[in-house]
C-alpha cells in the first residue's frame, strides 16, 4: 500500500536550484524520467546512510531510529532508478 504525506517546503533560491541540479543529474545517470521529489527522497536515502556508515551518532536510540528509517525507506522504495 502506498501511503503518502503531503508537506510543504520552503527553500532559497540557491537551494531550489540545487535540487533542480540534483534532479537533472540523476536523470542523467539513471536514464529515466525522475522528479525533484524523487531527487529529494534519494538525498535523504543518502543522508541517512551516511549517518549509519561515516558518522559515530552518540545516541543509542537515535541510532538505532536512523537505521530503522533508512531500512525501511529501501524496503519500501518506489522511485525507481532514483538512488544516489
Amino acid at each position: 500500500m502506498d501511503t503518502r504525506t503531503e508537506i510543504q517546503v520552503r527553500f532559497t533560491d540557491q537551494e531550489r536550484a540545487g535540487l533542480t541540479a540534483l534532479a537533472a543529474g540523476l536523470r542523467g545517470v539513471a536514464e529515466a524520467d525522475l522528479t525533484e521529489e524523487d531527487a529529494l527522497v534519494a538525498a535523504l536515502e543518502l543522508a541517512l546512510t551516511r549517518l549509519i556508515e561515516d558518522f559515530e551518532v552518540p545516541d543509542p536510540a537515535a541510532r538505532a531510529e536512523v537505521q530503522r528509517a533508512r531500512d525501511d525507506l529501501r524496503a519500501h522504495w518506489t522511485r525507481g532508478s532514483a538512488t544516489l
